[in-house]
């Protein structure tokens, strides 16, 4: 920015005092009397007018290189305040996706733990119709744990291999047969007992 020419004007006349205690000095001896007088008082006033022009001058280029320099800071300043905006929004936006992540996650999980619970219930539903003598659906248990390979299945009363067999193929949508579980399970015979857990292989 340039001063205006007011503004230099009201620092020379602020200036002015200062400058003509510098320059007039004062004269030891009489006061010049007559032509000399005249002539010295131009001399004087124009020396006075040029040290004031010089003084305004130089408080100009001082007031210039001092906006200068705050004005480079303000660009500095300005130039952080939008990288930091930029960080933050940038920080936003990875946030927002991780938390979109999660929700994600959470209903899936949600979606296949129901899937699990309504395939599992639709297993125990088999089971017992094809048992022999069903057990009560108050006393049918839920399965006591999973393997990735295996679903895990507590013996009913009633409940065979084959019958166990039979209802797992059909909710699997593949053959499981009774020489599957047996293997599965170690068994040598076909003989069960009620509260047995059996693993039943998926694959």
């Amino acid at each position: 920015m340039r001063l205006s020419i007011l503004s230099l004007f009201a620092a020379a006349a602020l200036a002015a005092p200062f400058v003509f205690a510098q320059t007039v000095q004062p004269v030891e001896g009489p006061a010049p009397q007559g032509a000399a007088a005249a002539a010295a008082r131009p001399a004087a006033s124009v020396g006075t007018r040029r040290d004031i022009v010089s003084y305004v001058e130089e408080l100009a280029g001082n007031t210039a290189a001092q906006l200068r320099a705050v004005q480079d800071e303000n660009a500095e300043l300005e130039t952080r305040v939008i990288e930091l905006e930029r960080k933050i929004a940038s920080l936003q936006e990875t946030n927002q996706k991780l938390l979109n992540e999660i929700a994600a996650v959470k209903r899936q999980s949600a979606a296949d733990a129901d899937a699990r619970e309504a395939q599992m219930k639709a297993i125990l539903t088999k089971i017992d119709k094809l048992a022999a003598t069903p057990a009560p659906a108050a006393t049918v248990p839920a399965p006591v744990s999973a393997e990735a390979d295996y679903e895990i299945y507590e013996v009913q009363k009633g409940a065979t291999l084959s019958v166990i067999a039979k209802a797992y193929s059909e909710v699997f949508g593949k053959t499981v047969t009774v020489q599957d579980i047996k293997k599965a399970n170690n068994l040598k015979s076909d003989t069960l007992q009620i509260g047995q857990k059996l693993k039943i292989p998926r694959k």
